[in-house]
């Protein structure tokens, strides 16, 4: 919708963070929210006059760590100019809760879970399960990591060790931002993972305030 007079934005993020396109819910599944997509209406926003605050309404279990990334800063764009409020419905975690910290203040339902600071990460090798289907399989890879991600065989030690490095950056990034966004919140006792309903959030200053989505607009 174009604004034709002053106004407050709206954007919800709900479903599971991907890179790429939004999609929308079907028989297989719900609707993933995209990065690209979410990056495009702030952009949008952002370039609007009329535009003179912006609510996200975040309802999402999270998901890509790079997506959450780019969409935590294309939502701090946006706070350079004008306010960005959050209004969490029935959850923002994992990447859901990384972005609702990119807001000036955050809203949350007595009901909502909140949190899940940390990264999941790690693969399923199938290469017994083949076997004992007798499915043969040929992996093909060229680069020393090419395979990391094949579902024929388990890591190697070093392999191991390297996709462990990179969850330990996430992780680390993940929680300069929460640090950032969330003045004051200790971390000993809220990240690692942890998930809380909306009024011990708010105690953990996690959150600001209990309010739906009216309340914050």
């Amino acid at each position: 919708r174009s604004p034709t007079r002053s106004t407050i934005a709206v954007l919800h993020i709900d479903g599971a963070i991907v890179d790429g396109e939004s999609s929308p819910g079907g028989l297989m599944g719900g609707a993933n929210v995209g990065a690209l997509t979410v990056r495009e209406a702030l952009a949008e926003i952002e370039r609007s006059p009329l535009i003179k605050g912006l609510v996200i309404r975040i309802d999402s279990p999270g998901g890509s760590a790079i997506a959450s990334e780019s969409i935590w800063q294309g939502v701090r764009r946006v706070a350079q100019t004008r306010p960005v409020w959050v209004s969490v419905g029935s959850m923002a975690a994992s990447g859901g809760y990384y972005i609702a910290v990119a807001g000036d203040k955050v809203y949350v339902n007595p009901s909502s879970i909140v949190g899940s600071i940390g990264v999941v990460g790690g693969k399923v090798a199938l290469g017994g399960v083949y076997e004992k289907l007798k499915v043969h399989v040929k992996a093909r890879a060229r680069g020393p990591q090419a395979g990391i991600m094949s579902s024929v065989e388990t890591w190697s030690d070093d392999q191991r060790a390297l996709v462990r490095s990179r969850m330990q950056e996430t992780y680390d990034l993940f929680t300069r931002r929460v640090s950032a966004g969330r003045p004051g919140i200790d971390l000993a006792k809220t990240a690692e993972g942890r998930l809380f309903e909306g009024g011990r959030a708010i105690d953990l200053k996690m959150a600001d305030a209990i309010g739906g989505l009216d309340e914050t607009i």
